[in-house]
């Protein structure tokens, strides 16, 4: 029988989550966790099977927060720029977890054959909400969505470099317009 961990689950889960946050995927290890929360490396693997295992665990916990994100969104008027907007917010609050999401294999070894739209878990609600707000096709709107999750994802990616060219103000304005465009 293992020995009864001091430490549960959910606090190394934390305790790497925050890890990865402050610092960075790459800086996740066993030794970093375990000398983060003052402990040996023993509870770690007794939680659990191994550091991929908790890697896992860090990104499903990263995915419920960007998804916290796309749910407000979600909630604002209109629905679909909201989603966007708070998809660069993502970016810009937490770079390191925007990084773990979006720009890593995630073990996928799977060639991308669309862009993010379908690479995201909340595309089915996006996709309808842009179907309903616009009346349009879900072939338009699968269209429409692409092309805007390219132009954010660029936002997103500058803010995620810290490199503020342009205020939320002026991208809410920016995307706006190149919807307009392309709506007509």
């Amino acid at each position: 029988m293992p020995p009864k961990a001091k430490y549960s689950k959910e606090q190394i889960i934390d305790g790497a989550f925050n890890i990865v946050r402050e610092k960075g995927a790459s800086s996740l290890s066993a030794r970093n966790l375990a000398k983060y929360l003052g402990i040996s490396t023993g509870p770690i693997f007794v939680a659990f099977n191994s550091i991929e295992e908790l890697q896992e665990a860090v990104l499903a916990k990263a995915k419920d927060l960007y998804n916290g994100y796309i749910s407000e969104g979600l909630k604002e008027t209109p629905s679909f720029k909201g989603a966007g907007m708070k998809f660069i917010q993502f970016a810009k609050d937490e770079p390191e977890l925007f990084r773990i999401i979006f720009l890593s294999e995630n073990g996928s070894k799977d060639e991308l054959t669309h862009f993010l739209p379908q690479n995201d878990d909340n595309y089915p609600m996006i996709q309808d909400a842009i179907e309903k707000s616009y009346g349009i096709s879900p072939e338009k709107a699968r269209n429409l969505y692409n092309h805007m999750s390219v132009y954010a994802y660029g936002f997103a990616s500058l803010y995620m470099q810290k490199i503020y060219m342009y205020t939320m103000e002026d991208i809410s304005r920016m995307m706006t317009e190149v919807f307009s465009a392309m709506i007509h």
